[in-house]
């Protein structure tokens, strides 16, 4: 059976507080370790999150950068754009044309007589409304026979195929108004009915059978358009094809009138994807020198610096900036010979005048040294990309600095065993001490005692 022991009691020691400071005396230094390890991971950890971003938006802009469509950007503009407006893709070329918009396409639109109000009933039957080659039914009944009823049943039906109806009232009367969604002559409508009371014949409009209930307010028309001389028609107020990779999107018409449209090389666009490419990669850089640093003023130093990781990559990167591109049918093969010159600190400038020259003599080809089968864009993506893997350099480097945070949380635990243990430990060897010395103690008194006690025993405080 365990006894319970009063620590110090026998000694008059504080062996609670020895025990503490010891513990605590062999703990510290081991603590003070982990911490610093544990740090010095957390920030290398921290350090490869930082360069696995720089890397990842670097990536992105090589991504464009590897498509030759991204320099061959053209850019197209309308003497008056209050006529058209003008899209253009890197098929087409530079050139001007003349561009006369005649009519734009319109949707046809019926109009029906006059009728003493929305609530007027019409009658029944089947109203059948076609549009091009395409129709749809609306059967009228005594629950829908009214001008309103019908144009709500127009605008409900589920195999609507492009028809609007709408109620106008004015002074003489109501009007029942069908109007087309889709542009272009053959979207013409035809409105015929059959069945019921007959009345529905107030509304029809089929001009093959000299039909003609409802009149035509609005003719489906087509977009004429004229360039250099040629006409061009259109179901829709958008010319597609007509020149190759343009499309005019018509918005008025001004018949008689020639306007100027014109085609050039949008060296604007390239220089804005290359002044992208300039800034990644730059940035990237400056991530590398943030990480790998080395402040002698303060004696630190970055959690990165010499890591060996982190110098491949930057070398590899550089290295391949340096290397001309062979595959390319251009006057140049190297960044330095269109203006991308390679800065003291490795970042990258671009030097106006000589990129600007490139763009006016060879725009067609610039894109071929970044985007051909070993252009820098392409080169760098494979390369880059490879660091980014879920088995690259980055990730392995991550997962390793991730486990040895885990060990340090293990090492924590087995510390707080090992310390409990010895704490333990020390409080049993002390008590045993405390009571060792008690009993000493009490032996001491009684010899003491028993001394006072002998025949002569001379007490010398007594003289």
């Amino acid at each position: 059976m365990a006894s319970i022991i009063s620590s110090g009691i026998g000694s008059g020691l504080d062996i609670a507080g020895l025990v503490q400071q010891l513990v605590a005396a062999e703990a510290t230094p081991v603590q003070t370790r982990i911490g610093q390890q544990e740090a010095k991971a957390q920030a290398k950890l921290s350090a490869f999150g930082s360069l696995k971003s720089a890397l990842s938006q670097f990536r992105e802009n090589l991504e464009v950068m590897k498509d030759l469509d991204s320099f061959l950007a053209r850019s197209g503009s309308a003497g008056n754009e209050e006529l058209y407006g003008v899209t253009t893709s890197q098929t087409a070329l530079p050139a001007s044309y003349s561009v006369e918009v005649v009519n734009l396409a319109t949707p046809q639109k019926l109009t029906s007589g006059a009728f003493a109000g929305a609530e007027s009933v019409v009658g029944t039957g089947t109203l059948t409304i076609a549009v091009g080659a395409s129709a749809f039914n609306i059967e009228v009944t005594d629950q829908n026979n009214t001008l309103a009823g019908i144009r709500n049943s127009i605008n409900s039906a589920l195999e609507n195929t492009g028809v609007s109806a709408t109620i106008v009232s004015a002074d003489a009367g109501s009007y029942l108004i069908l109007t087309g969604e889709k542009t272009g002559a053959i979207n013409t409508m035809v409105v015929t009915q059959s069945g019921g009371d007959g009345g529905l014949s107030a509304l029809e409009y089929d001009p093959a059978n000299s039909l003609f209930s409802l009149s035509e307010s609005v003719a489906a028309q087509d977009a004429l358009v004229r360039i250099d001389g040629f006409d061009i028609l259109s179901e829709t107020n958008s010319i597609d094809g007509a020149i190759e990779g343009v499309t005019l999107d018509l918005l008025q018409s001004d018949p008689g009138i020639l306007d100027s449209l014109v085609v050039v090389n949008d060296g604007d666009a390239v220089r804005a994807t290359v002044d992208e490419f300039v800034a990644s990669y730059n940035n990237l850089v400056s991530t590398l020198d943030q990480l790998t640093n080395y402040n002698a003023e303060a004696d630190t130093a970055a959690p990165l610096l010499g890591d060996s990781t982190v110098r491949g990559i930057r070398d590899q990167i550089r290295r391949e900036l340096s290397v001309a591109v062979t595959d390319i049918d251009a006057p140049f093969n190297s960044l330095a010979e269109v203006g991308l010159d390679i800065q003291l600190d490795g970042k990258l400038a671009v030097v106006d005048e000589d990129f600007s020259a490139i763009l006016d003599s060879d725009f067609s080809k610039f894109g071929q040294l970044f985007a051909n089968s070993d252009g820098f864009a392409t080169r760098l993506h494979g390369i880059v990309d490879g660091f980014l893997q879920s088995d690259g350099i980055i990730e392995t480097r991550t997962t390793g600095l991730n486990s040895t945070i885990d060990d340090f949380a293990e090492q924590r635990d087995a510390l707080g065993e090992r310390l409990l243990s010895l704490e333990s430990r020390l409080l049993r060897q002390f008590n045993a001490l405390d009571s060792l010395i008690g009993e000493l103690s009490s032996t001491s008194t009684f010899l003491a005692q028993q001394l006072t006690n002998l025949p002569g025993f001379t007490n010398r405080n007594d003289n």
